[in-house]
């Protein structure tokens, strides 16, 4: 208790209003009201991470209402987990569900009731051993268009625009970096060429 006192506490204090909290690594298994009531005073909450934390059901769970970004990776959580979000959080945009042990897509059914899903992970849960796991995913939830990073054609998906930004600039600089070795390889053919003249002329 006291380590999640102390890491929401430490995120508060860097925002003027608490619309993100990322807590890591924190035992929690189950929420008890004391727990739960550190979350749900901060109702302008828009994210929320709930990583590495061995949670195995989401009963009494913070009910934030304006959610739209939900990270539960890593824990032990089962289907059952599924309905409680989808009854709970209407706003959500992401979904992060990965390494948990949801064991079949028939689970995920309850998130066809979020029409504002973008985006799921699922990846390392039991149900991506299903053979077209992906494709019955996207059928299923008619408002998703990311699945595991990737699009409803199997096509990979960058996080977000940063990671766009970046991937520019490296191309920019690979850009600059080949109209270098052009204008070198000019400079060397520009010095070639008088060369073989002299050739011809000792000739």
């Amino acid at each position: 208790m006291e380590q999640l006192k102390k890491q929401i506490q430490e995120q508060v204090e860097e925002q003027d209003i608490v619309e993100d909290l990322n807590i890591e690594g924190v035992k929690i298994t189950k929420f008890t009201a004391e727990m739960a009531a550190l979350f749900t005073q901060h109702q302008q909450l828009l994210g929320l991470a709930l990583q590495k934390c061995g949670l195995t059901t989401l009963e009494g769970f913070p009910k934030v209402s304006k959610l739209q970004n939900l990270e539960l990776e890593n824990n032990s959580l089962t289907g059952a987990a599924i309905k409680f979000i989808a009854d709970n959080f209407k706003e959500l945009l992401n979904l992060n569900l990965s390494q948990n042990n949801i064991k079949s897509v028939d689970d995920l059914k309850p998130l066809a009731s979020l029409t504002k899903l973008e985006s799921l992970e699922v990846k390392d849960n039991p149900l991506t051993k299903e053979a077209g796991y992906h494709k019955k995913i996207f059928e299923l939830l008619p408002s998703l268009k990311v699945l595991d990073n990737k699009n409803q054609k199997g096509e990979e998906v960058l996080d977000d625009d940063g990671d766009e930004d970046i991937d520019d600039d490296e191309f920019d600089d690979e850009d600059g970096d080949d109209s270098y070795d052009e204008s070198e390889e000019d400079d060397d053919e520009e010095s070639e060429e008088p060369v073989k003249p002299i050739k011809k002329n000792k000739k």
